[in-house]
């Protein structure tokens, strides 16, 4: 049946590798859209491009408005970490599907990443059937649909977690079939909701790329470190692979909902993995910024288990036996700061944000429970020497900063919930790292120093070997959209253009209409 707009999702697909196998025929459905009206870069969430991307797209606010940089951030006015989409007040803004449903237009929605289900719409939600995050579990609206669901596509072929340990091609290559049946199964579910009725909106969002971006980098750019090419020669490209079976899909889908308008985007990219998170907590000891947090007694035994291994086991083996044993940046739900800062005598202490970004939350008088630091000029001085001292680390092995900026989040964004994001966030350099999971940790290894921090060294890892940068891609068909290569676009703007495209009032948002439908 028809559809009016028709929107489709690539998360995390590098738009890079979108354009170059869109032109030489490898994506043909997604080069029909890119050829059929206006198309343009989009730019991300700067700083916050991990955890921001779908809740600025979805809100059309930036972070400081919606107030989401983690599944898992911390409380304001505390040092507990909390999941702000299981809260009741969520996040700030309203999603562009509640407003169309609000105004009257039907709406099907399905795996929007990080959105929870929204009570009594004008329609029908999927959430987190198959995703490549997962917060709430499999849940519809209305919740009967659950269970037509799983009688017409059947489960998400892969558990909600992408990250796990491969080593063999018939490791990757069962990881990889099962991207390539999820995408067809993806497609089919969306085959199924566009044949009930004629909708106003429909969303659906391929997660199989950002899945395959982590896991399989490595095997498809013969630059990175950890690049295997026999695994390589056994697959094929395995990022090639999963975005042909999800052009497959878009194909598909644009051809059964003959819609009106068709928007196609990619969120955010792909790259090598990146950035030294994993050190960031040593380096703010060793400038004093942070004080070290006294052990407790499971993490004193929980080291001694992990010396035990490194001495009786190879070193790769041993890293990945003894990751389950300490607490980790980045881990998922940590309880508290605890962990990483004795917050009654630290200036600052770090927050787990993404790894191609850090993030350092002020421990300020009066702000958090047992602030130090006085807000005004005390803390701007502070700013500046942090900014600076970081400034002078060097990579010893390519000689360049480690540090590729410094950014105040008072200077990118303002809004209402500002209060619960980091306040600094350090963008590490571009270099590329390989990984103890692949290789035999070849390129693992980073070595950084200067005269505060005299030699940092530390080991990547990580099971991913892919990570993001905030560009990505739109594109627009329909009657009344030019043919031509359209202007930069921002994610938030992606909602106010979609009520525009319905004819729904916009609520407030951070974000423009696109200029290639502002006139329609």
């Amino acid at each position: 049946m028809p559809c009016r707009l028709l929107v489709i999702g690539l998360d995390a697909a590098e738009p890079g590798l979108i354009e170059r196998w869109a032109a030489d025929g490898t994506l043909p459905a997604v080069r029909a859209v890119l050829a059929g009206g206006t198309s343009g870069p989009l730019r991300g969430v700067e700083g916050f491009h991990v955890g921001s991307t779908w809740p600025s797209l979805s809100t059309g606010l930036d972070p400081a408005g919606h107030g989401f940089h983690r599944i898992d951030q911390l409380a304001p006015g505390t040092y507990d970490f909390v999941r702000p989409l299981d809260s009741p007040d969520g996040i700030g803004g309203v999603p562009f599907w509640r407003a169309a449903s609000d105004a009257g237009r039907r709406v099907a929605v399905l795996d929007v990443p990080l959105t929870r289900p929204e009570p009594g719409l004008n329609g029908l939600q999927i959430v987190e059937w198959g995703g490549h995050d997962s917060v709430f579990g499999f849940r519809t609206s209305p919740p009967a649909l659950r269970d037509e669901v799983l009688a017409g596509v059947g489960a998400y072929p892969l558990p909600s977690d992408c990250d796990a340990h491969r080593e063999t091609a018939r490791d990757f290559d069962r990881f990889v079939s099962g991207l390539e049946l999820a995408a067809a199964r993806k497609t089919a579910l969306t085959l199924d909701v566009l044949a009930r009725e004629d909708w106003d909106l429909v969303v659906q969002v391929f997660s199989e790329s950002h899945c395959a971006g982590h896991q399989c980098w490595h095997l498809h750019d013969p630059a990175h470190p950890s690049h295997d090419r026999q695994l390589r020669d056994a697959l094929g490209d395995p990022l090639e692979r999963v975005y042909r079976a999800i052009d497959a899909g878009v194909g598909a889908i644009v051809a059964q909902a003959a819609a009106t308008h068709v928007l196609l985007f990619s969120s955010h990219g792909m790259g090598g993995f990146h950035g030294v998170d994993f050190l960031f907590p040593e380096i703010l000891y060793r400038l004093g910024a942070t004080a070290r947090p006294a052990p407790s007694p499971l993490q004193v035994r929980a080291a001694r288990q992990v010396r035990t291994r490194l001495a009786r086991t190879p070193l790769r083996r041993a890293v990945h036996r003894a990751r389950g044993h300490l607490p980790r940046r980045g881990q998922s739900h940590p309880r508290s700061l605890d962990h990483w800062a004795d917050t009654a005598a630290s200036r600052c202490f770090p927050v787990p944000n993404g790894v191609p970004v850090s993030a350092v939350r002020l421990n300020l008088a009066g702000r958090e429970p047992h602030g130090v630091l006085k807000d005004g000029p005390e803390a701007e001085r502070f700013c500046d020497k942090l900014t600076h001292d970081l400034a002078e680390i060097v990579d010893e092995a390519t000689g360049a900063p480690l540090v590729a900026a410094v950014h105040r989040t008072d200077s990118l964004y303002s809004g209402p919930r500002r209060d619960s994001l980091p306040d600094l966030l350090v963008e590490w350099n571009g270099t590329v790292l390989g990984t103890l999971a692949h290789a035999d940790g070849r390129g693992s290894t980073v070595r950084a120093s200067s005269a505060k921090i005299g030699l940092v060294e530390g080991h990547n890892a990580t099971l991913r070997t892919g990570d993001h940068h905030p560009d990505g891609l739109y594109a627009l068909t329909g009657p009344g959209i030019p043919h031509a290569s359209g202007e930069p676009g921002r994610l938030v703007d992606i909602h106010p253009t979609i009520c525009r495209l319905l004819d729904v009032p916009a609520p407030r948002v951070d974000g423009e209409v696109i200029p290639a439908v502002a006139g329609l």
